[in-house]
């Protein structure tokens, strides 16, 4: 018997963990089957995990397919590919976070095990939100962002587009993180952090300019 595809773009340690997403989704009764499949540029192997491995240039058009990398810019690029191809960007949401009734979650997103997605939070496409990060209500996490584990966003604060929270960083309530910065792991964010920079410590003061918008070198 055959089943629809859901590809996973990036075969990674992030790739693995959105790979757990589908397959906990599909065996709780979350999702009906998919054949799940990585796609890897250029890849040298043919399954990881067990699970097979394609070029983007073989995917199915008109199949799932969910970006699972942790830089914000590659997801960007990432998206574009593979939309140009005729895939369509769905969302991974695992079956152990919590979501509000009263939230708004975009295509191509994932929300990862034990997370918390409160009221009126607003999380746009090809976001990563990742393991038992909080987004509290009335949040705005624009397109490509990614907000590490355990992070805490308080309420009305906006996450700008392609921008990084790291892991357990805390944001005060009603801030602005602007685009393409980055908000180092443990940091203590107490007021805005403009476009295009890294912000680091607590409380959190900006140490330089995100001149080649990465986060991982």
């Amino acid at each position: 018997m055959s089943f629809p595809k859901w590809y996973i773009y990036g075969a990674g340690g992030f790739g693995a963990e959105t790979m757990d997403i589908l397959s906990t989704a599909i065996k709780g009764g979350v999702l009906p089957h998919y054949d799940g499949c990585f796609v890897v540029d250029d890849a040298q192997e043919v399954e990881v995990y067990g699970y097979p491995i394609c070029d983007l240039s073989e995917c199915q058009p008109g199949s799932n397919i969910t970006i699972a990398v942790g830089e914000p810019a590659t997801r960007t690029k990432l998206w574009d590919r593979a939309v140009s191809v005729g895939l369509v960007p769905a969302s991974l949401i695992a079956p152990s976070a919590v979501i509000s009734q009263y939230c708004k979650i975009e295509d191509g997103v994932i929300i990862a095990p034990l997370c918390s997605i409160q009221a009126r939070a607003h999380i746009k496409q090809n976001v990563a939100v990742n393991t038992m990060a909080i987004i509290g209500h009335d949040v705005t996490v624009e397109v490509g962002a990614v907000i590490s584990s355990m992070a805490n966003l308080g309420g009305a604060v906006t996450v700008g587009q392609n921008a990084y929270i790291g892991m357990g960083a805390l944001i005060k309530e009603r801030l602005l993180i602007g685009a393409n910065s980055i908000v180092g792991m443990g940091s203590v964010v107490h007021i805005d952090i403009p476009e295009d920079v890294i912000a680091l410590g607590n409380p959190a003061r900006v140490a330089r300019r995100n001149a080649d918008r990465k986060v991982f070198k």
